[in-house]
């Protein structure tokens, strides 16, 4: 796999609430918030992310929007693992848009990389689009004794 950069996003939250975690160990957060991203996806975001967490690690479950600078929209959707002590973490995100230069996006998947500031209640996140480079030939399946 190739990985080709993407954007670089800028996550604020501007509400979190939080459940916290039980004798279980599991918890849940509520957040939304504003963002930015520049690079080859650029725009303004606005998003909502409902990630529970255990054991010291956020699970992000997030949906937003990005206006794009020129005037589109794109909606994403984003998942990953978040270390809440040493503040790394780790996304896959897919999009979807009608606006036709963007379409492209629709058949990408981006995995990011970057820092949790927790106190800040921030996240700064590096995203690559994943390009297939591994394509080994899928060898013929033996017939079975029900074919």
């Amino acid at each position: 796999m190739r990985l080709e950069h993407l954007c670089d996003g800028d996550f604020r939250y501007s509400l979190l609430d939080e459940v916290e975690q039980s004798a279980r160990g599991d918890g849940q957060f509520f957040g939304q918030g504003t963002g930015t991203f520049t690079g080859r996806v650029a725009g303004t975001a606005q998003w909502a992310n409902y990630p529970r967490f255990s054991a010291g690690y956020a699970h992000p479950d997030a949906r937003g929007r990005i206006e794009l600078d020129d005037g589109g929209v794109v909606l994403f959707e984003l998942h990953g693992l978040s270390n809440l002590a040493d503040g790394s973490g780790i996304h896959v995100m897919t999009f979807k848009t009608a606006d036709g230069p963007f379409e492209w996006l629709n058949d990408v998947i981006a995995v990011g990389e970057g820092s949790i500031d927790v106190q800040q209640q921030a996240l700064v996140m590096r995203y690559y689009e994943c390009i297939v480079t591994h394509r080994p030939g899928v060898p013929i399946a033996p017939p079975t004794d029900t074919d």
